[in-house]
C-alpha cells in the first residue's frame, strides 16, 4: 500500500507508528520550510518506510541556517533588486533601484521613523524585506516600498509591518521548542554576528541572537538524537528543489547532497523564494519523479522558463 505523507510538524516515532498500524508498507515524503527538516528526521529514523522524498525550501541538516541569515539574506535582496535592474519596465519606474533600498537602510540607521503609531528603525525595516524577499509577489513589492520610502512615504512599510504582526501563540511555542533543542538550529551569536557583518540584516541579527539568548535560558531541554546534527544518509530518491533567490535556505545550503544522498537531484527555480515547488512546470515535475520512483533522468528543463511575476510599478 502506498500513499503521502505530509511532514509539517514532529516526525519521530508517532508518525511511523501510525502508518504501521494504518498497514501502509511505504510512503512519498513532501517537506516545506522545517517540514523539510522532519522529513529528514523520518528518513533517518525510518528509511525502510520511505519511497521518495521531496524537500521543497529546506537545508541539509549540518549547515547552520540561523547563523547565515544575515549573509544569505543579503544575497537573496541583491537578487531581487538586479532583477529588477535587468527589466526595462522597472529600470524605468526606479532608475537608482541597486542603491535606494540600502540607502533607506543607512536613512534609518541614523534616525527611526514614527508613522501611524508605528516606529520604523534598521532592524524593524530590515524584517519587512527579509519576509517579502521569502515569495516571488513579495520581492515584486520591494522596489516599490523602498522608492516610497526614498520620498519619505512611510505608510506601504507601516502597512506592511501590520501585516506581519499577526500569529499564533502556538506558532511561537513551537518555534521556541525547535530553535532551542534541535541540534541543527544552533546559533552562535558571534559567528552569527560575524556572517551578518555589513549586510541589510546586521542589526537585527544580533537583536535576535540576544534574543534567542533569552528565551532559550527558560524553554524547558529535551534530548536529541546524535544524528540530528548531521546529514542524513540515504539511498532513497530525494527530490531537493530550491529557490534560486531564498533569503534563507539557498541552494548553497543544499550543497554536494550527493555526496549522502547518492540518489537525489536538487532543481533552483530561478527567482524563486522560499518554498517553490507550487510555481511554474515545478508541480508536474515533482508529479513525475513521485510517480517513477527516481530522480535519474528526471526532465526539468521546462523549469528555466518560469518567469517570476512583474514589479509593483505604482
Amino acid at each position: 500500500m502506498l500513499r503521502s505523507w505530509l511532514c509539517s510538524g514532529s516526525s519521530r516515532s508517532a508518525p511511523a507508528d501510525v502508518l504501521r498500524a494504518l498497514g501502509y508498507a511505504q510512503v512519498n515524503l513532501y517537506g516545506a520550510s522545517y517540514g523539510a527538516t522532519a522529513a529528514q528526521y523520518f528518513l533517518a529514523g525510518h528509511d525502510e518506510l520511505v519511497r521518495t522524498v521531496t524537500l521543497d525550501g529546506g537545508t541539509l541538516l549540518d549547515v547552520p541556517i540561523f547563523e547565515l541569515w544575515g549573509r544569505n539574506g543579503q544575497r537573496a535582496l541583491r537578487l531581487i533588486l538586479e532583477r529588477c535592474g535587468a527589466s526595462k519596465p522597472c529600470r524605468a519606474r526606479y532608475p537608482r533601484v541597486r542603491r535606494e533600498t540600502f540607502e533607506v537602510m543607512a536613512a534609518l540607521r541614523r534616525r527611526p521613523v514614527r508613522i501611524d503609531g508605528i516606529s520604523i528603525d534598521a532592524p524593524t525595516a530590515a524584517g519587512v524585506l527579509q519576509s517579502l524577499s521569502r515569495t516571488p509577489e513579495g520581492a515584486g513589492r520591494i522596489p516599490w516600498l523602498a522608492h516610497r520610502a526614498r520620498l519619505r512615504d512611510w505608510k506601504p512599510f507601516a502597512r506592511e509591518l501590520r501585516k506581519g504582526s499577526a500569529g499564533s501563540g502556538m506558532r511561537r511555542v513551537m518555534h521556541w521548542s525547535i530553535v532551542c533543542n534541535e541540534l541543527w538550529a544552533r546559533w552562535s551569536p558571534r559567528r552569527s554576528a560575524a556572517a551578518s557583518r555589513g549586510t541589510y540584516l546586521a542589526e537585527k541579527r544580533a537583536l535576535d541572537a540576544r534574543l534567542v539568548s533569552a528565551a532559550c535560558s527558560v524553554v524547558p531541554k529535551t534530548e536529541q538524537p546524535a544524528w540530528s546534527g548531521r546529514r542524513v544518509s540515504s539511498d532513497k530518491p530525494v527530490l531537493l528543489v530550491v529557490g534560486g533567490a531564498d533569503p534563507q535556505d539557498p541552494p548553497s545550503n543544499v550543497a554536494h547532497a550527493t555526496a549522502e544522498l547518492p540518489n537525489s537531484r536538487t532543481i533552483v527555480v530561478p527567482a524563486g523564494g522560499h518554498g517553490s515547488v507550487q510555481l511554474g512546470c515545478m508541480p508536474s515535475v515533482a508529479r513525475r519523479f513521485i510517480e517513477r520512483g527516481t530522480a535519474a533522468g528526471l526532465d526539468a528543463r521546462c523549469v528555466r522558463r518560469y518567469r517570476p511575476p512583474p514589479f509593483v510599478l505604482r
